[in-house]
């Protein structure tokens, strides 16, 4: 069976990344670029690229994967007061951390099956980022 679009076809919920430093170690690309994005997948790097959906304007941006923190100090469970999972995780985001390690220096700290399933628990909650817990 021939598909007749072409091999680069956009959707509706397609996104262009327009003219960002974009950063890939993958491909050992660092350079200006546009990303088209379709259904939450990148077609296409390039140059002056065209798509049907939202256009975000990156001129002075950096487009990369998602960064990784491997020493984050989420304050929940005992220091609430702080900061919570659900606002680190938020933080996290904000900042283009897309996954991160949290450290045990909780009170309790993080020494049990119980307590790595109650950060894990409120990571999926809060729903922003991959949090991998560190145990005592």
């Amino acid at each position: 069976m021939s598909d007749s679009s072409p091999p680069h076809a956009t959707t509706e919920n397609s996104l262009l990344i327009r003219g960002g430093q974009v950063i890939d170690p993958s491909q050992d690309y660092d350079g200006i670029a546009d990303v088209l994005v379709s259904d939450g997948v990148i077609v296409e790097i390039g140059e002056n690229l065209s798509g049907n959906g939202n256009v975000i304007d990156a001129t002075d941006k950096i487009v990369a994967p998602g960064l990784v923190d491997i020493h984050v100090q989420l304050r929940e469970p005992g220091f609430e007061e702080d900061e919570c999972i659900a606002t680190g995780t938020a933080a996290a985001i904000a900042g283009g951390f897309t996954s991160i390690a949290c450290l045990p220096n909780t009170s309790p700290a993080i020494d049990t099956q119980a307590q790595i399933q109650f950060i894990q628990q409120k990571a999926i909650q809060a729903d922003n980022c991959n949090v991998y817990v560190i145990a005592a």
